[in-house]
Parts: structure tokens; sequence; C-alpha cells
């Protein structure tokens, strides 16, 4: 569950200082939609530019700085053995088009910019793209100028030999660079094992039992089975009260509990990056598929919108000693079927890899 409200002041809960608060040099992270297309940009201004449609998938990337990476890929969720593009009805040029023997590959997959330029000056004026033999049945392209325009202004590309959309004579040089610090806070060593893990949660349990009774938290046998306890410094624990299974996930409340008095257990709470639709803070008080790794300090977040994982959004923070730090953070508001899990990056920690 997933709540969109400021932390009432009532409640005791220990929450993140935001790493996007006032004073840090990143960008607020932005998802918008133009027609029928999405365009997010995260806090290092790396963008992700995608349609809305179940039936053709088209993704342009492109990091921030000069030298930024710009990827472009095409699936038309189709077996396509000789594949054709059109816009409107005329055949798209200058990209190489490759077999889709399978409904999930590929038959445009390239970073190199020029080609890319040349593919959405081609569109530019276009109302579709379509793959196949009927090139009436095709995707709309209305949006795709104004996504790309907002790419451009948020890179500070606009004018520059590279932009995608408003291109000009100005250098590569002229771009932004890509930000590179702060980095990712080091993880604590030597951080001492729970001894009494099952004494701390039925302590946090009867403690907290009227935040449970007001957050709907039930708990049976089962729930208790999976419950986590996992430990946080010196002085404290991250108890992890499990509140129900659902098809493909599970819902949490996490509490800081201090190893030597849980009946005094705050809950925590954690803001994210992005505004809701109606433009509110929103944070993380009900964690799904909640998990800590001791060793880095990590705590993950994963909500998967539907079965199919075509949209949902994931978080980790990292444990400093003294708050949890966003490290990264994905959003995908719309079920509109593209592959599961790989949705838009809002929040990334500078020199963080998640790929390791």
């Amino acid at each position: 569950m997933l709540k969109a409200s400021v932390v009432a002041a009532s409640l005791a809960v220990l929450s993140a200082v935001p790493a996007f608060a006032a004073g840090m040099p990143f960008a607020p992270p932005v998802q918008k939609i133009f027609s029928n297309w999405q365009v997010t940009c995260n806090n290092l201004n790396d963008c992700d530019v995608r349609n809305i449609d179940e039936n053709l998938r088209i993704t342009l990337t492109r990091q921030s700085g000069a030298t930024g990476v710009t990827s472009l890929t095409i699936v038309p969720f189709s077996q396509e053995a000789h594949p054709t593009l059109w816009l409107d009805e005329d055949p798209a040029e200058g990209l190489n088009l490759t077999p889709a023997l399978n409904d999930d590959d590929a038959i445009v997959a390239t970073e190199n910019l020029p080609v890319i330029q040349h593919f959405l000056q081609q569109a530019k004026d276009a109302l579709t793209l379509s793959v196949g033999d009927d090139p009436q049945q095709g995707s709309s392209l209305r949006g795709l100028n104004a996504a790309l325009l907002l790419v451009d202004e948020r890179q500070g590309r606009i004018g520059t030999q590279g932009a995608l959309r408003q291109r000009g004579s100005k250098p590569a040089s002229d771009v932004p660079a890509r930000l590179s610090q702060p980095g990712l806070p080091p993880a604590l060593t030597n951080v001492p094992a729970v001894s009494n893990p099952q004494t701390l949660v039925e302590a946090v349990i009867k403690a907290q039992h009227v935040l449970l009774v007001r957050e709907t938290c039930d708990i049976n046998e089962q729930d208790k089975a999976i419950n986590q306890v996992q430990p946080l410094d010196q002085r404290n624990a991250l108890v992890m009260i499990n509140c129900g299974m659902g098809a493909y996930q599970s819902s949490s409340l996490v509490f800081i509990t201090p190893r030597d008095n849980p009946s005094a257990a705050r809950q925590l709470v954690l803001p994210l990056p992005l505004p809701d639709e109606n433009g509110r803070p929103q944070q993380v008080d009900w964690f799904t598929n909640a998990d800590y790794d001791p060793q880095t300090g990590d705590l993950f977040h994963l909500v998967k919108g539907r079965g199919f994982a075509d949209c949902g959004e994931s978080a980790q923070w990292r444990y400093d000693g003294q708050q949890f730090r966003l490290v990264t953070y994905h959003s995908q508001r719309g079920c509109n079927g593209g592959w599961p899990g790989e949705w838009p990056s809002l929040w990334e920690t500078p020199g963080y890899n998640e790929g390791k």
C-alpha cells in the first residue's frame, strides 16, 4: 500500500532526511504524459521517452551530459521475419531493421546518435509509426515532439548539435556535465546480530497494537512466520511486521526498534522524490515485498501494479547510521504493456551501478 500524504504530527515516526532536500544539486524528477507519449527525467537529468501502446513499444533513453549515451529500441510484440517500418504511409529511412523471430524481439536497437536524430527528424511531422504490411494500422506519434523538447530542455541541449528536437550549431561541449557527487554513503560495519528476534517482534506487536489496528494490519499465524528482524546499528534493530500476503506480493509495516527497549519502537516512513498526480508529496509507510540487507544497509521496496509487472514502483534506501538515504527509485504508473519491471528511473545516486 502506498500512501500520498504528509506524516501526521501525532505519529511517532522515523523518516529519512531526503537526499533530494533543499541545498542538494539534484534536479527535481519529472514524469509527464504528452498525448500518447510519456517522458521521465530523473534527478541526474537522465531521460526516458516511451509511447503508450500495448501493441508496439518505442523507447528512447538519453543520459545527461555531453557524452551521455542515447538509445532507441522498437519492439513490435509480434513476429516479423521481414520487418518494414512506416511513418504514416512512407517507409522510414536510415534504420537497420532486424527480424523479430520472437514476440519480444526488437526490430530496432541502436545507440547511434546521428541515426536516431535522422529518424526523429523524419518523424517530426508524421502522425503514426507502424510495423508490417499495413501502414494505416500505426501507433500514434502525437506528443512525441513535446516529449523530446522537454528532454532537450532538461539536459541543456536546446540549440546544440546533439539535441533531439531543437537542434542548432552550438557544440556538445556547451551541454552541462552529468552530476557525479554526492555519492553513496558507506555501509556500516561490525553491526552485531540480533540475539532475541522473536522477543522483539512480539514486543513491537504489543506496543504498536493501536497503530496496527488503525492501519488494518491483520496479523495471522502465516504472516507471523515471515516477519523479519534485522540488525540496523549498535542500538537498534529493524523489525518488519508482515500485514498480509496477496497473490504476488506482501505488505509490511517497518519499525526502528531499540534492542533493549522495543516498546519505544518507531514506525519508519520514507518520502519519495516524485509528487503524486495531484502534486502532493508521496511517502512509503507500507513497504511492499520489503527486504533488508544488513551487510550493505540497503532497504528494498517493490510494488507491482499488476501481476504482469508492466507498471509499479521500486525503491532502495541505504542506512548511514543516522537515517535512510534514497539510492534508487523507479516508477511506471500506467499499465500499458511494457517490459515487466522495466520502469523509468526517477532517482539515481551518482556512481551507483544497479547492475552490480
